[in-house]
């Protein structure tokens, strides 16, 4: 099979499989020893990787078992809603705060048309710029994973003023380990994004 044949993706893999140890586990590589990564290098393993698996497993979930949709039926979580899109919370966060852009419908980014591209561009703007204009926030970071939810979700997260360990793409490990904020504290931050918003 020549290379303009070929998978891109076993291409891919057939690299990989070169830098793997006898395991199966690639090395630790660079982001170990950044400044901001939350963990000791020493006793750190990666993870053996798989085969490949193609075609890839559904990861949608159905409307009914969405915490998205759910979130979109509580009038306290619910900061913005637009003609596609809302802006909404999680009940709690370790962070000072996060807002996820998501669709009003159980859909995908795919889904979206022209229209629902421009709204979630500026919903991404008015969010970031009210989350960045809360008082003890230093940052606020952007990212869109949704695996497994079946549901469009831009995640917009704040971190702390100083907190310099937090920095980067590591953010949500951080406040994966650390404890929530008072939720008082938390509703009166979501008011004032709420307001931004309106």
């Amino acid at each position: 099979m020549n290379d303009r044949a070929a998978d891109p993706a076993d291409v891919w893999r057939g690299r990989v499989q070169d830098h793997l140890d006898a395991a199966g586990r690639p090395p630790l590589g660079g982001m170990a020893d950044w400044e901001v990564f939350p963990f000791e290098r020493d006793g750190l393993t990666p993870k053996a990787m798989g085969e490949r698996v193609v075609p890839e497993p559904d990861r949608s979930r159905d409307a009914a078992d969405c915490r998205t949709c759910r979130s979109l039926t509580v009038p306290a979580q619910v900061l913005h809603t637009g003609d596609r899109l809302a802006v909404i919370r999680p009940g709690g966060t370790s962070l000072p705060f996060v807002a996820n852009i998501v669709a009003r419908q159980h859909v995908l980014i795919d889904d979206l048309d022209d229209d629902g591209h421009a709204e979630l561009g500026r919903l991404i703007g008015r969010t970031y710029a009210a989350v960045s204009a809360l008082d003890g926030v230093g940052n606020v970071h952007l990212t869109k994973w949704e695996n497994g939810s079946g549901h469009l979700s831009v995640n917009v997260m704040a971190r702390p003023l100083g907190v310099l360990e937090l920095r980067g793409s590591n953010l949500p490990v951080w406040a994966d380990m650390l404890p929530d904020i008072p939720q008082a504290e938390y509703d009166e931050r979501a008011e004032a994004v709420r307001a931004a918003l309106s």
